[in-house]
């Protein structure tokens, strides 16, 4: 699920970097439709309001820098949930406490960060994705340091 949120995000920032003449576009067709909302009313201007509302909704995406960002926490969260998995089984507390403080970091980051509407990649959000990539990490991290016990390894 990790790679999936990294190759998601990427393509994400990918697009937003190949199309910003679209968004322009889209902004000045937006401008236009307020324009002429104010020479209409009644259930005309109710329904132009409506469209309108819907495109700025559209039109509220992060910028390609922030899919990007995301996609590494992502890559993030997907390293340690590895790592985790290793250091079940090796004694270093110390190391366990900084993996489940950067898994509980990166995730929540990445959660926060996420757009919460669906894209043409597929119909869950990116904050959903997010949402599911960052809970089986932090279990990872968290199973890692409570089997920490000492100085001894965990016993299987």
């Amino acid at each position: 699920m990790g790679s999936l949120g990294v190759v998601r995000n990427f393509k994400e920032a990918k697009e937003m970097q190949s199309s910003p003449e679209v968004l322009e576009q889209a902004h000045a067709e937006l401008d236009s439709m307020k324009e002429q909302v104010k020479q209409l009313s009644g259930v005309e201007a109710d329904e132009m309001n409506d469209q309108i509302a819907d495109l700025e909704k559209m039109l509220d995406l992060p910028s390609a820098g922030t899919f990007t960002f995301i996609g590494i926490l992502m890559a993030v969260l997907a390293l340690v949930s590895l790592v985790a998995g290793v250091f079940l089984f090796k004694p270093g507390h110390k190391i366990a406490t900084i993996l489940l403080g950067t898994a509980i970091v990166a995730g929540l980051i990445a959660i926060f960060l996420s757009p919460g509407n669906s894209s043409e990649y597929g119909p869950a959000s990116l904050r959903t994705l997010s949402t599911i990539v960052t809970i089986p990490a932090v279990l990872a991290t968290f199973f890692a340091f409570v089997m920490r016990n000492g100085k001894k390894p965990a016993q299987a």
